[in-house]
């Protein structure tokens, strides 16, 4: 047990289980949420926090990937890069509240839906602390110090959230007091791991050394990046929250809420970990970067695959806990939901390579064209056909993502995506897939037992899946640190 936890693994492991906690967590405190404010209430909350969270890519807009990639160039100051990395989100954070602002107005959205999402924006503030000392933990690998922060934030912001709850507070209060604590934690973390690197001792922003147009032309390419995925991946909430009833718009928020717990897993692992060594190896050591390139493709795949036929599986048992009662709309909005995720976890594993080999710009191109196509038929058919339409949209715009993705991939940098014995096991995990549909319809002892049967073919799968190569880069990361 010593040996693992001074191990290279144990730190990014403990960050991923502290992220993984949060949003177990979440969803319970989501259950609680969903049967305090009732169906109305709530779907007021959800129309809210559907335009904010769309927004939210746009206080740091690519400057945490920037950050991550200047400071591996030489003479670089870590203080001055994070401080200016910071004045420029700060500047961010503010055309976001422009923003917020006259969407809200401009769609005539209801008196109490604006006024939760003005306090919903205090978040605006309190990310663009959190992700630039995140930024610098990441740089320095204190990945444990990142997942102890993140816990202690996210545990006050549900106590806070709960004790309003215990005490009747309205929606107004209930949304306020949690944003307040978690702007004053962030503004705390700031404080403390800021002073680690002198990073307040000169203030002036025009004194510090790093070139401003450098780092705001990075972050629009990386930013760029980002929100064409925000894009595609929030616009059909957006447009839903405009166009129909809120009671939909909450049952879509439940199910998309269900489902984002699976999508986290990928965006944590490669913009939290792997993120700050692909920068690295894709100027010092090729050879390791396309062996984990290739090795996380297939993992990507073999855990989505996963992750779909069990929740596909016990799809109803979930939606019935959060909502006390069998709601059968919301649970075909998350089967549908699920069969995005081994499309989007190759998409976030290949886009990584895309962006730390210098190829920003082309993934942009691939991703604006899909945003546009999928921007556009979500306009055309939610507003007409609902949930169910843009839960399907969201399948097919993964599914072409991806395969933008690997034709630039292949073009540009490798045409070795996965080992042959992979290609081999895509049907096999598709059946296994519509299995699991099928057998979501019947009694939970039958479910119970089909998921035992279905361990065996996925542990055979993961098995054969792994090389010599690759084992032996396993075998590595739980060596001790250097």
């Amino acid at each position: 047990m010593k040996r693992f936890i001074q191990s290279k693994a144990f730190g990014p492991l403990l960050l991923l289980i502290a992220e993984y906690t949060t949003k177990i967590i979440g969803p319970f405190i989501s259950i609680i949420l969903v049967r305090y404010l009732g169906v109305d209430d709530y779907g007021i909350y959800s129309s809210a926090i559907a335009v904010t969270s769309f927004l939210t890519v746009l206080p740091d807009f690519g400057l945490q990937q920037t950050s991550l990639k200047l400071s591996t160039d030489k003479g670089i100051k870590l203080n001055e890069l994070i401080k200016s990395s910071l004045y420029v989100s700060l500047l961010y954070t503010t055309i976001t509240f422009v923003f917020l602002i006259g969407w809200l107005h401009l769609f005539k959205y209801e008196n109490l839906i604006k006024i939760v999402a003005y306090i919903l924006a205090i978040s605006f503030l309190q990310l663009a602390f959190r992700r630039a000392m995140t930024t610098l933990m990441q740089i320095q690998r204190q990945y444990t110090r990142i997942a102890i922060w993140n816990v202690v934030i996210n545990s006050l912001q549900w106590m806070t959230t709960l004790f309003c709850i215990y005490v009747q507070a309205s929606l107004i209060i209930l949304v306020l007091i949690p944003q307040l604590v978690i702007l004053f934690m962030a503004m705390l973390m700031l404080v403390m791991e800021g002073n680690k690197i002198k990073l307040f001792s000169v203030l002036n922003p025009f004194k510090n050394h790093i070139d401003y147009k450098k780092i705001v032309v990075h972050s629009l390419e990386f930013g760029t990046a980002n929100s064409m995925y925000q894009v595609y991946h929030r616009s059909d909430a957006l447009i839903l929250s405009a166009s129909r009833n809120p009671t939909e718009v909450g049952f879509y928020n439940i199910a998309f809420r269900l489902a984002s717990f699976v999508y986290f897993f990928a965006g944590v692992l490669f913009n939290q970990v792997l993120y700050p060594l692909f920068f690295k190896w894709s100027k010092s050591d090729r050879e390791r970067y396309l062996l984990y390139y290739r090795m996380l493709n297939k993992q990507m795949i073999l855990l989505g695959f996963v992750a779909t036929v069990y929740i596909t599986l016990f799809s109803n048992d979930l939606i019935t806990i959060i909502f006390g009662y069998t709601e059968n709309y919301a649970i075909i909005l998350l089967k549908i939901m699920m069969f995005a995720v081994p499309f989007r976890f190759l998409v976030i594993s290949t886009g990584a390579i895309l962006t730390t080999d210098n190829l920003v710009r082309e993934r942009i191109k691939i991703q604006s064209k899909i945003a546009v196509l999928n921007v556009g038929l979500n306009a055309l058919l939610v507003p007409i056909y609902g949930g169910i339409v843009a839960a399907i949209l969201m399948v097919i715009t993964d599914i072409l993502l991806m395969t933008g993705y690997i034709l630039a991939t292949n073009k540009n940098i490798t045409t070795r995506h996965f080992s042959r014995r992979t290609y081999f096991t895509f049907p096999v995990l598709i059946i296994l897939s519509l299995i699991s549909l099928y057998f979501s319809y019947y009694g939970l002892i039958f479910r119970i037992v089909a998921g035992l049967v279905l361990i065996v073919p996925f542990i055979t799968i993961f098995i054969l899946a792994l090389e010599k190569d690759e084992l032996e880069e396993i075998k590595g990361l739980l060596g001790r640190k250097n």
